[in-house]
């Protein structure tokens, strides 16, 4: 079957389009209706160490999420001090910003606490007192709201997706309309017709 020439070929990839594109913006709904945070944990050469949080959810709050950054090793001696005497520094990105925002460090690590509305991201970032120092973080649920929460590594394909789903879905618009469209047109080309029409002559 020839998919330029079948005249069935449109409504079959409608009906595809159509079902894949209903399961996907399902399953997105679903969990984008929860308490969804990206994060991302990069570590330097030099000993620092970001932790980066964004509440991806449609609506819901994110209250008082608690992040602590400690030594794998739980040394005492884990961080050293950063410009300003704290062993942390915390940093908002705009246009929405975090509320009831808090850092508490010391040698041994450091904790942030955040209540994060949709679309907020917050940063914490800390320096290892020895670089080359194995840094990880870890989520406590709060006591007064143990709420679920999903978290996703924001470079995952699921966290992508989630995040940028309403980008996502205007480009595969796109992409399919435009599929649609050469399968739609190319059999009216100019040559294309002429073949159809020199194979629909009758022969002598």
């Amino acid at each position: 079957m020839n998919l330029f020439t079948d005249s069935k070929t449109p409504a079959i990839l409608t009906i595809f389009i159509a079902v894949v594109g209903f399961y996907i913006s399902t399953v997105v709904t679903e969990i984008r209706g929860q308490s969804v945070l990206t994060y991302r944990f990069a570590t330097g050469s030099d000993g620092a160490a970001t932790l980066r949080l964004k509440n991806v959810s449609l609506s819901s709050l994110v209250p008082l999420t608690r992040f602590e950054i400690a030594c794998s090793d739980q040394r005492a001696e884990c961080l050293s001090e950063m410009p300003g005497g704290a062993f942390h520094a915390l940093g908002r990105v705009p246009p929405v910003s975090p509320a009831n925002t808090e850092g508490v460090s010391d040698a041994a690590g450091a904790v942030l606490v955040a209540t994060l509305v949709p679309g907020a991201i917050v940063e914490i970032t800390v320096q290892a007192a020895t670089p080359g120092t194995d840094l990880e973080f870890f989520y406590t649920a709060s006591r007064d709201n143990p709420e679920p929460l999903l978290l996703l590594d924001a470079g995952s394909p699921t966290a992508l997706f989630v995040d940028n789903y309403f980008d996502i879905m205007v480009l595969a618009f796109v992409i399919a309309l435009a599929g649609l469209v050469i399968v739609i047109l190319y059999p009216l080309l100019p040559g294309r017709t002429a073949k159809a029409s020199g194979a629909d002559a009758p022969k002598e």
